[in-house]
């Protein structure tokens, strides 16, 4: 074998091995510990060695922070199980084509043969397959054996009348889906308290959850910092509690308040003193 075969063979061999190696090579650059930590999680049956165990994994990601990569990721190892189907949804067309275009980016990196491709639906040659869908899709129902739910957006599903918790409905329709050994991602910035992604996180007295009926996964843009110079132009161009909510992943409010939190908290305050917020 010639000396540049080998250090292939070598490359591949450790990617075999090394769930980061594999996350790396197919991403493109060094991944963060979060993405690291949200790739390695695994049901029960198929964990791996040094990765965390759970059938369900909530992401609670700042903007740009990098989470569609992550979870296209998991989508691309989820690929290599044979008659596999992963289903992506999220609440906009457009929004699942996102999964879809970087699941196809990261699958060039593979040696996964493609036999049929649209924007929102792949196969590959060992059957398995993977489905990008909006959230307002009538076909979502109905797909039988589902090894990965990804719900991205999840505190955007759009919700109805019958529902106490938006997105309730949509997902408890979609997750008897899975099989009883299959994965869910939920994923998402935060938009409010009312739905079903803020009651993964939040009690029903708005205090952040610790029991361990799920992988909890929570990234501030402002910890990362490959975002700095982003998050200082976010900064400077959202308002306060914009920021705190899209970027710190706060759960605030309802999400859509008309006035700005921290006005609202200031006027509030007597040590400081009423104030009328800028309008």
């Amino acid at each position: 074998m010639a000396f540049d075969g080998l250090i292939t063979w070598a490359e591949g061999l450790e990617r075999s091995l090394d769930a980061k190696a594999r996350l790396q090579h197919w991403m493109g650059h060094e991944p963060d510990s979060w993405q690291v930590e949200a790739f390695s999680v695994r049901p029960p049956a198929s964990a791996l060695p040094g990765g965390a165990v759970a059938s369900e994994v909530a992401m609670r990601v700042g903007r740009q922070s990098g989470k569609t990569s992550v979870l296209a990721a998991r989508c691309v190892e989820e690929l290599h199980v044979a008659e596999s189907l992963s289903l992506c949804i999220a609440p906009s067309e457009r929004q699942a084509k996102i999964i879809a275009r970087e699941v196809t980016r990261q699958l060039r990196r593979t040696d996964l043969v493609v036999t049929r491709s649209t924007l929102t639906e792949l196969e590959m040659s060992n059957g398995a397959r993977v489905i990008a869908l909006p959230s307002t899709s009538d076909t979502i129902r109905g797909f039988p054996s589902v090894s990965l739910l990804v719900i991205d957006e999840c505190a955007f599903l759009k919700g109805d009348d019958t529902e106490d918790v938006r997105g309730e409905a949509l997902i408890s329709g979609v997750l008897p889906m899975l099989t009883t050994q299959g994965q869910v991602y939920f994923s998402s910035t935060p938009a409010g308290k009312n739905n079903y992604f803020a009651r993964l996180f939040l009690d029903e007295n708005g205090r952040e959850r610790l029991d361990n009926d799920l992988h909890r996964i929570v990234v501030k843009g402002t910890e990362l910092p490959r975002l700095s110079e982003k998050v200082e132009r976010m900064r400077r161009t959202m308002s306060a509690t914009r920021f705190r909510q899209e970027i710190d992943v706060e759960m605030l409010s309802d999400g859509v308040s008309y006035f700005d939190i921290s006005a609202i908290e200031q006027a509030t305050n007597m040590q400081e003193g009423a104030i009328c917020p800028r309008m």
